[in-house]
């Protein structure tokens, strides 16, 4: 076990299968001439042939009709393999249970009940936490090293549900900058094995289209959804609190602990907000929403689940540092 926080966005490991490969390296690495594929021969030499190709990758992805079965079947196919790619499951049971209790009250929230939704801990020291859609939940044991109260760690949760609440990976996937993220075989195998089979619309998530989508989704969920997404899961955060009896008030408190760990124009930054809103931005919004949200104020069960054995195994930082 590493002595010292990673601080930092982890890439994809060597060894993630030859299709996920594919997707995260950049196309013009990947492809020295797209005029040879087939499908795209005429298209307009250098940048444009792969412009065109982003174009029509994007067209055929924003047509696709995903269905909650889809974000399931995503997450599923996903979640083991983006654990082990983000450093393991923490072994020991008795911790994985810690943090399983401590945030079933938190999911139980969720009026999504078709979703099998799983919360993991990493055994990695980075300050991170994900989401990938279906409701699988993933946080790293370095993040809790640096939540001093149960609010911290349950903001974290509460945001992450959100993402998969509020379909966050599916409206990324259909966002254009999710395409560029793709490598160009990626993005023919889309327009070939997609658009043409099914016209651009009513696509379904074939195995080809999983490993395809496969690096720029681990991309997604590791360093951040846009802009807008991150807002939207941060109000969830007072939602999931006021239901189950939080102060809301706490809801802010992990982004000023990321402050006072990485202070205003440090060039470092942690993974969990590697290209996340402003914190100091998304405290200011929080405070609207604390102040206008109306969720029904449910009763608390101040003993927090979980919380004392988590405290056991990650005793709280008390000296914020980078490396």
């Amino acid at each position: 076990m590493s002595n010292s926080e990673t601080i930092g966005r982890r890439g994809l490991l060597t060894g993630a299968a030859a299709g996920a490969a594919l997707a995260a390296t950049p196309a013009m690495a990947q492809i020295p001439s797209f005029g040879s594929l087939p499908g795209v021969s005429g298209l307009p030499s250098g940048v444009g042939r792969a412009a065109d190709l982003i174009g029509q990758a994007a067209n055929v992805i924003a047509n696709m009709q995903i269905s909650e079965a889809d974000e399931i079947s995503m997450g599923t196919n996903y979640y083991e393999r983006f654990i082990d790619q983000s450093g393991g499951r923490y072994n020991s049971i008795k911790d994985q249970g810690a943090l399983r209790r401590f945030a079933e009250p938190l999911i139980a929230t969720s009026k999504r009940a078709g979703l099998p939704w799983d919360i993991a801990l990493i055994d990695a020291d980075t300050v991170n936490a994900w989401a990938l859609p279906g409701g699988k939940i993933a946080v790293h044991k370095g993040l809790i090293r640096y939540c001093a109260s149960p609010e911290e760690l349950g903001a974290v949760i509460s945001h992450e549900i959100g993402h998969a609440e509020l379909s966050h990976g599916v409206a990324q996937i259909k966002n254009k900058k999710f395409v560029q993220g793709m490598g160009g075989i990626a993005k023919q195998q889309i327009v070939e094995q997609v658009g043409r089979k099914t016209g651009g619309a009513g696509a379904f998530l074939t195995s080809e289209v999983l490993t395809a989508f496969e690096g720029p989704v681990y991309d997604m969920v590791t360093s951040g959804y846009s802009q807008d997404l991150e807002y939207a899961a941060d109000g969830h955060i007072v939602r999931v609190f006021h239901t189950v009896g939080y102060d809301s008030t706490h809801a802010p408190d992990f982004f000023n602990t990321m402050l006072r760990l990485v202070p205003p124009g440090t060039k470092a930054t942690t993974s969990l907000y590697s290209t996340h809103p402003g914190t100091k931005d998304r405290i200011k919004r929080l405070q609207k929403v604390i102040q206008t949200d109306k969720t029904p104020m449910g009763s608390s069960d101040s003993s927090h689940p979980g919380w004392a054995e988590l405290k056991q195994s990650f005793p709280t930082r008390t000296v914020f540092r980078l490396t």
